[in-house]
């Protein structure tokens, strides 16, 4: 995106440069000094010379990318936000960002996010979105059935990103072991309270392989963030930046809230994973107590938090 807009400025300015060799030749003369029709590109400037630094600034006036070290003691940084917050360049190819960076990024041209690291690889980095993209919607609305999959949030969630230019289109099938080799369905609990998965996949799944921009976080991928499931034992297992932003999280260990209730007085308390609890009807969620809950498909109590992918430039 950058290198296309410095390219673009670079092609503007040998233009302008043409047009004022070809019509000041004979005469060395500064830009400054010519005269800029800006009616038609609305720019504020008069004259070649600011013309063009007006151009130039335009193009580089954001970073398509900021990123910031995550921590919760000080100097805080946990929602990026925060003056402590340090920059880091970890992005970049040759660098690694540690799981929970914190990353500002443009989606699109005019729409910038604030996500946290989950893995990178060196040239890809996955990350998810720090609150929740879309609130108060079910995992499989129809009925309490987790052998269908989550009909009802991926569809929602590809559809509120699907302006979201600047993510890498991910390409994948839900409920089955080949999703960056965690996508796996029937989910149980070991006695550690960690998560065992089956290799089963959904029957009767309407959703086939996927092409997006976002998905959905894996209860894998959650674990591996530290979160373990299902019992009191088990809160705050999670970081606080996989739970912050939800209902009253800041009761379980969390830093910040949303209890932003929706026309119906609803608050999110949780987001929904790929996954299905083996055995049972429930789908699997990251929950405001900070570790892994079972929850009933067809609640509207929850939302989802996007997941997405950059290549690194």
């Amino acid at each position: 995106m950058k290198e296309r807009i410095k390219t673009i400025t670079i092609i503007i300015l040998i233009v302008m440069v043409i047009s004022i060799s070809g019509v000041y030749a004979a005469t060395i003369i500064s830009s400054i000094n010519v005269e800029y029709n800006n009616e038609n590109s609305k720019l504020v400037a008069d004259n070649v010379q600011d013309a063009i630094d007006e151009v130039y600034d335009k193009s580089f006036s954001k970073e398509l990318i900021t990123a910031y070290e995550y921590h919760e003691q000080e100097p805080k940084c946990i929602n990026g936000e925060e003056k402590t917050c340090i920059k880091t360049d970890c992005y970049k190819k040759g660098k690694t960002c540690t799981q929970g960076t914190v990353i500002k990024y443009y989606v699109n041209d005019s729409e910038f996010h604030y996500f946290y690291v989950l893995r990178d690889n060196g040239t890809i980095i996955t990350m998810q979105q720090r609150e929740n993209t879309i609130r108060n919607i079910a995992w499989h609305a129809e009925s309490n059935d987790n052998t269908k999959g989550p009909t009802t949030v991926l569809p929602a969630l590809e559809q509120a990103t699907s302006t979201w230019v600047n993510v890498n289109v991910l390409e994948y099938e839900p409920g089955v072991t080949t999703l960056y080799e965690n996508a796996y369905t029937g989910c149980s609990t070991t006695e550690d309270y960690k998560i065992k998965c089956e290799t089963n996949t959904y029957t009767n799944s309407v959703l086939g392989v996927r092409k997006a921009r976002a998905r959905i976080i894996t209860s894998l991928e959650a674990v591996n963030t530290g979160c373990l499931t299902y019992n009191n034992k088990a809160n705050g297992s999670c970081p606080d930046w996989m739970h912050n932003y939800l209902l009253s999280s800041k009761s379980f260990g969390g830093s910040y809230n949303n209890d932003t209730r929706n026309e119906n007085g609803v608050c999110d308390f949780h987001y929904w994973t790929m996954s299905a609890q083996f055995g049972t009807p429930y789908a699997l969620s990251v929950i405001r107590e900070g570790q892994i809950g079972s929850i009933d498909t067809s609640r509207v109590d929850g939302g989802a938090r996007a997941v997405v992918e950059i290549t690194k430039p």
